[in-house]
């Protein structure tokens, strides 16, 4: 906060000067010295990469279960403090303690890679993500307070899922790519539930929002890849849209059900949107760039009403710029010639304006707050 604002807020009336004194110990207290962190992390960062270059220029002259011992112990080491921590004097600062586990996961993850070059063993990649997932999402779904931990679980189960996809492909029935790409709809309704159990609401509740950027993400892409499929793979494109839309909606169901709130019905009715559009796009696969468009802003029409009942001013404004996007990316898909293209150009920055002009009027008229709940 700075004096400048409260000196002009004090001079307007709209608080007076304990309230501001009030306002200066609080905002002294509660300050993150982000200059500060920054320039310790440039630190820890040049110190990282400076022991990376001492044992990378020495790293043939190192056997390798000696290297193997060595980053055995860093994990253990780097364990056994935090659990001593945790017993004598719990971390305040969650990104600290976050950064932590992701250290640790990260030594972890890279382990078994290591263990792979030293013994010359290969393997899918699948399997050692699936084994480093087992082990440790006790720990960071367990012990995560914030973006990193939550980023890090999430991040991981997704790519596992998908190499295993990948993995066994040819051998599978392909419904099984519906079940992998919903997993953060899966995720997402597991944090919904947790959020109203644990006491670390603040970690389930980022980890939902990330689960619905990947839905969101997902939902579009797969919009756009149903749009510009062959007709040969018409039965593929409903199979795989079925399941989806099935996923979404059971997801949707148990949010709508467990969060009671502007937020939860929000979320909801995303899913649900999401699961309506991907099944229209897979029914009508191969459709081209008309009916793809108009189902991709019909999916994000529902997230800028969604966001506005809910109060996401972030979210809202975002909508709305990638309606704008889409709609001129549109006109060049939609443009044959030069003449056609100057024309859906004119057309487009025409209904632009006129969504923007709209998106400031029912902004001043419900004025949604910034509610990250």
């Amino acid at each position: 906060m700075s004096e400048r604002k409260l000196k002009a807020w004090q001079e307007a009336g709209l608080i007076d000067a304990p309230t501001g004194e009030r306002i200066r110990a609080w905002e002294a207290q509660n300050s993150k010295p982000l200059g500060l962190w920054a320039l310790i992390g440039l630190g820890a960062l040049a110190i990282g990469l400076g022991l990376v270059s001492l044992v990378a220029a020495n790293w043939d002259a190192i056997p390798g279960t000696v290297r193997l011992a060595i980053h055995f112990v860093l994990l253990i080491g780097l364990a056994g403090f935090m659990v001593w921590q945790a017993r004598n004097k719990p971390l305040a600062n969650g990104y600290f303690h976050d950064a932590l586990i992701f250290i640790l996961a990260a030594l972890g993850l890279t382990f078994f890679g290591h263990i792979g070059q030293v013994y010359q063993t290969s393997s899918p990649l699948w399997q050692p993500l699936a084994l480093w997932m087992l082990l440790f999402t006790p720990l960071l779904l367990g012990f995560g307070r914030g973006w990193l931990a939550a980023a890090s679980w999430i991040g991981g189960l997704c790519f596992t899922a998908f190499q295993h996809w990948e993995w066994i492909s040819t051998t599978v029935p392909v419904l099984y790519l519906g079940l992998v790409s919903c997993l953060p709809a899966f995720v997402m309704a597991l944090a919904a539930v947790m959020r109203g159990k644990s006491a670390r609401s603040d970690f389930w509740k980022r980890l939902e929002q990330l689960g619905i950027v990947l839905v969101v993400w997902g939902v579009s892409g797969f919009q756009l890849f149903y749009a510009l499929s062959r007709s040969s793979e018409y039965k593929e494109a409903v199979q795989v849209g079925g399941v989806q839309a099935l996923c979404l909606v059971l997801s949707a169901g148990v949010i709508w059900m467990v969060r009671r709130t502007r937020s939860g019905q929000a979320t909801a009715a995303i899913l649900a949107a999401g699961a309506v559009t991907l099944l229209v796009a897979a029914l009508f696969a191969g459709g081209g760039s008309l009916g793809g468009g108009i189902l991709f802003m019909l999916f994000w029409g529902v997230i800028a009403g969604a966001a506005l009942y809910a109060g996401w001013r972030i979210v809202f404004q975002l909508a709305v710029a990638v309606l704008a996007i889409r709609l001129i990316i549109l006109s060049f898909e939609l443009a044959s010639d030069l003449l056609g293209s100057g024309l859906g150009l004119i057309l487009a920055g025409i209904a632009t304006l006129g969504i923007a002009f709209l998106a400031v009027r029912i902004s001043k008229r419900y004025a949604p707050k910034d509610d990250a709940a």
